[in-house]
């Protein structure tokens, strides 16, 4: 495994090269005075730097990885919350729908006549 790291990260370094010699090609093209050839020669030039940048980041991201722990042995932690209320206007039983007689409304919320 540590020949995919290796690998990613010589052919990233290897396409920003070809990629800063193609920007070259395309510099020498403009001072030649040939813009048309340069337009397509600076987008391939882009995307070749690019795609090694993303390689780069590729291999570190795999090497950072790497050194997390073992995904078998879960680390768990203690849960630390607040113990939570109920914020609710009015109690459930009052909020039930249907129709209630006043002496059963009363007596559900603790009114006596």
């Amino acid at each position: 495994m540590r020949f995919a790291y290796w690998s990613r990260e010589l052919a990233g370094w290897g396409l920003i090269a070809v990629g800063l010699w193609q920007f070259w090609n395309t510099y020498t093209l403009l001072t030649n005075r040939r813009i048309f050839e340069a337009g397509p020669s600076a987008f391939i030039a882009f995307i070749i730097f690019r795609g090694g940048l993303h390689l780069l980041k590729v291999a570190v991201a795999a090497q950072a990885a790497r050194s997390l722990a073992d995904p078998a042995q879960p680390h768990t932690r203690k849960a630390s919350r607040m113990a939570t209320r109920s914020v609710a206007p009015t109690p459930v039983k009052t909020v039930v729908p249907g129709p209630k007689s006043r002496a059963a409304a009363a007596a559900a919320n603790g009114m006596a006549d």
